[in-house]
Order: structure tokens, then C-alpha cells, then sequence
């Protein structure tokens, strides 16, 4: 709490102070500021406020002339979203991101439709995704939530390109068959992962997430994109 009381401080000086000061003073310490901490400290863990959403808070607390209130500082750490519009940035960002495009307003968004499918998200209708779409949001804003991940490059659909699943195969074979960069100690360490990319290339079902992970896993045993 003193760490976060310091950053509010650094940034609205004596406003922050003159704000919660009592001039009740006791062992060299102010009443009401004291109070002031005590409270907040305790709120902080009611709400299962993150680190990253005091992060978060602070970020948010920088754009304000006044000192934030205790609500208006916990709407800067979890910030409400609509869900409407949440869900047509989601639908519009992901069809964006198949050419590495995309521009979230909140991470949370991003990991929401993930966790409802990216394939559903682009084929589904709205009423439709709404329903899963604001539940998955709800359980995202409730977590930790990470920065979206850069785009990895993936697989064309069959017949556009030459990235054909037959292109694929032949690439795979060539990924495989080199040494690895040390990162990994065996080619056993990347079985899983081979097994994952011989299953998209074959069916084409492998979810985008778990196909995601595989392919780094090959890119950092051998240096080199797969496919």
C-alpha cells in the first residue's frame, strides 16, 4: 500500500494529501491519511485487485487532474465494457488479425473471444456469440490478464497460395530433419508438438491456440517458422 500510495503521490503531490489529511496527528503520522491506506489496502483485497490492475489503475489515474476516489480508482483498475461492443470489436479484430492487422482497446477482449473460439467468432452470427462471448468476457475480467501475443504465422487454407496442406507436409518434413539450436535437448522434446502440426496438416481441426503453441515450440528448437 505504500509503494502504491508513493505513485499516487508522486503524481498529484500535495492534492493527494490534502485530500484524506485529518490533522489528527499521531507518532509523526497523519489520522486520516493512515485511514486512508488502511481502507483502501483493505478494498484492494475484497475485490482481488492484481498487481497488473493496480498497474493498470495507475495508468488510467495519470489522464485525471484530481486524485482518483476510491471508486473511481477501482473502475480504472477493472474498467466496465460493454459487452455489445466489445463483441463487434472482437468480430472485427479477428477477421483483422488474420493479416496481423488488429488493434485491441483491451486485452480482455482479445482473450474473451479466444476462449470462444476464433473460427466461432468469425462464423457465427452475433446473437448467437453474444450469450458465450459475455460469459468468457466476464471469467477474463476476473483473471489475470496478459498482453495479446503477437500474431504467429499460420497455415493458408487449402487451395490459396502455395501453402496447400501438401506444402505444409513437405515443410514440416524439412523443419524436422534439421539439428536443433541447443534451445531443446532432444527431438524428443518437440514430439508433442510435431504431433500437433502432422494432425492440423491432415485434418485441419487443431485449435488455433494449441496449434500456436506447437509451432513455437518447432521455431525454437530449430530456429526456423512452421510452415
Amino acid at each position: 500500500m505504500n509503494w502504491l500510495f508513493g505513485q499516487l503521490h508522486g503524481m498529484f503531490g500535495n492534492k493527494l494529501l490534502d485530500g484524506w489529511r485529518s490533522g489528527h496527528v499521531i507518532d509523526g503520522k497523519d489520522t486520516g491519511i493512515e485511514n486512508m491506506k488502511a481502507i483502501w489496502a483493505d478494498r484492494i483485497r475484497a475485490n482481488g485487485l492484481r498487481i497488473s490492475d493496480v498497474r493498470r489503475g495507475l495508468e488510467g489515474a495519470e489522464r485525471l487532474k484530481w486524485p482518483p476516489t476510491w471508486g473511481e480508482f477501482i473502475e480504472l483498475c477493472k474498467p466496465s465494457i460493454c459487452v455489445d461492443a466489445a463483441l463487434y470489436e472482437a468480430i472485427q479484430q479477428m477477421q483483422a488479425r488474420q493479416k496481423g492487422l488488429d488493434r485491441w482497446s483491451n486485452p480482455a477482449i482479445y482473450w474473451a473471444a479466444i476462449a470462444v473460439g476464433e473460427y466461432d467468432v468469425m462464423r457465427l452470427t452475433f446473437s448467437q456469440l453474444k450469450p458465450r462471448f459475455e460469459i468468457e468476457l466476464r471469467k477474463v475480467l476476473n483473471s489475470e490478464i496478459l498482453p495479446v501475443p503477437e500474431r504467429f504465422p499460420t497455415l493458408t487454407a487449402p487451395g490459396t497460395c502455395e501453402s496447400t496442406r501438401e506444402f505444409a507436409r513437405t515443410r514440416l518434413d524439412e523443419l524436422l530433419a534439421m539439428p536443433l539450436n541447443g534451445k531443446l535437448s532432444s527431438r524428443a522434446s518437440i514430439d508433442w508438438a510435431r504431433r500437433i502440426i502432422t494432425r492440423e496438416i491432415e485434418t485441419g481441426t487443431v485449435p488455433r491456440r494449441k496449434l500456436d503453441i506447437a509451432r513455437e515450440a518447432i521455431r525454437n528448437a530449430t530456429g526456423e517458422p512452421a510452415c
